[in-house]
């Protein structure tokens, strides 16, 4: 079948431009116009052959968030369908806000969606357990030509009892972003891969300056409670599902409290009462550090700065360096109540694999797919984006990608645990001693009660 490679177009503009090819013509028509109209007529027909070559029309229901304002979903979807050109996408879109339950509404109607994006992986846990989805081991081992090997590690995090569900759309590495500017200017070295908690909590007290409007935080931490987990679940000291690797986090859970204590970070309380969303904080230069997904390079990249930043790996306990990154996953499952599982699979398997990996990176989110072609993409941004750091690509493309929350049966219950004891550490209703103890004893109850 013809490439059509559209999503070049999205790697070099950001936007697709559809346009036709014409000339006038002559009067008196002249041996080179016959021969092009011929040709033009061969084309046609080949076409038709090849239409008719890749099986009946087919369309497939793809149910996601966020499709009328996100532009990278349109480029996709365009180019899959010139490639494929039997099968029509059709997008239904429900609100970002209520998807999750929304979606668990619309499948227990048994709605025939054939390909089903989530938000996370407790959110596709809740669909495996109720059936909702289809496992994916007879098409995978059916394709030949598929590779996992695309997806460093990602594939094996994807399954579920023995069984694969998902393939990873997109893949939200964290690091620590950093105002360069604000560095240059108190002549402090950037923060390095590697460092210990320790010293990313004396570099932000270094870091800090003035004060009430004024006041610049050394480093801010977002109210997730991803925020702290993510240190020793990155070096896989910390598994949510296995409560006996919970004294992992109670050295950064002592950081953190001591750098809201100092002054050095923003109050947790503050911040969620408030609800300040950590982007301000970083555009309005108040912080000179922050933890946070690479989501937020997209987001850096649509909202050009006036300042320099660069990024650096999590700060561990053990040395770590770059070889492992930690992250959230955004999987693309087949909805068991779909009418062309095939089509569906060759849908997700093109979204999911180097193409539509290529148009995601072309826009600054980071795909759950990498390679060598992905890497160029992200090291080629400081041509056009002069504040952006040079080497990008080394903070995406890691050994090793773990996710943050595997996927288990009880996700949402033990995810709703962690924001509830994150909460009571934060604001210091217990001690940290005390709340990690709580988070053991409730996940074990939980899991107890398989």
């Amino acid at each position: 079948m013809r490439k059509r490679r559209l999503w070049m177009a999205a790697a070099l503009t950001f936007t697709v431009l559809l346009a036709g090819c014409g000339s006038k013509e002559e009067a008196v028509q002249t041996e080179a116009a016959s021969t092009a109209a011929a040709a033009a007529e061969e084309t046609e027909a080949a076409d038709a052959k090849e239409t008719e070559a890749a099986g009946e029309a087919v369309t497939l229901r793809v149910v996601l968030w966020d499709y009328s304002n996100t532009q990278y979903y349109k480029i996709m979807f365009e180019a899959f369908m010139a490639e494929y050109p039997n099968i029509t996408i059709e997008p239904v879109e429900f609100s970002a806000d209520e998807y999750d339950n929304v979606i668990v509404t619309q499948l227990s109607g048994k709605q025939n969606f054939d390909v089903v994006f989530t938000k996370n992986t407790p959110a596709l846990s809740a669909l495996i357990a109720q059936g909702h989805i289809l496992a994916l081991d007879d098409l995978i081992a059916a394709d030949t030509e598929f590779d996992a090997a695309g997806y460093a590690g990602l594939m094996d995090e994807m399954a579920l009892d023995g069984k694969t569900y998902a393939l990873p759309f997109r893949y939200d590495n964290n690091l620590i972003f950093y105002n360069k500017d604000l560095f240059d200017a108190a002549g402090v070295e950037y923060p390095k891969d590697g460092m210990t908690m320790a010293e990313y909590h004396a570099l932000a007290a270094q870091m800090t300056s003035g004060e009430g409007n004024e006041k610049v935080y050394g480093a801010h931490f977002h109210t997730w409670p991803s925020n702290i987990y993510e240190f020793p679940d990155r070096t896989e000291e910390f598994n949510m599902f296995e409560p006996d690797t919970y004294d992992s986090l109670i050295s950064y859970y002592n950081e953190a409290i001591a750098m809201q204590d100092e002054g050095v970070i923003q109050d947790y309380g503050a911040l969620k009462a408030s609800n300040i969303h950590y982007s301000g904080v970083f555009y309005n230069q108040q912080a000179a550090m922050m933890q946070m997904g690479t989501w937020f390079i997209n987001m850096l990249l649509e909202n050009v700065q006036d300042f320099s930043w660069g990024v650096c790996t999590l700060p561990n306990d053990i040395g770590m360096v770059g070889e492992n990154c930690i992250g959230g996953v955004t999987p693309v499952s087949i909805g068991a109540y779909g009418e062309h599982p095939e089509e569906a699979w060759q849908f997700i398997r093109y979204i999911c694999g180097e193409e539509g990996a290529k148009v995601l990176a072309a826009t600054g989110i980071v795909p759950g797919y990498s390679s060598d072609a992905i890497a160029e993409i992200y090291n080629s941004f400081p041509e056009t984006y002069p504040n952006t750091p040079e080497n990008l690509a080394d903070y995406i493309i890691c050994e090793k990608n773990v996710i943050e929350v595997p996927l288990n049966a009880h996700g949402k219950e033990v995810d709703t645990v962690f924001q509830e004891q994150h909460s009571a550490i934060m604001t210091k209703s217990v001690t940290v001693e005390e709340g990690i103890q709580q988070m053991k004893d409730r996940v074990n109850e939980i899991l107890a009660a398989e």
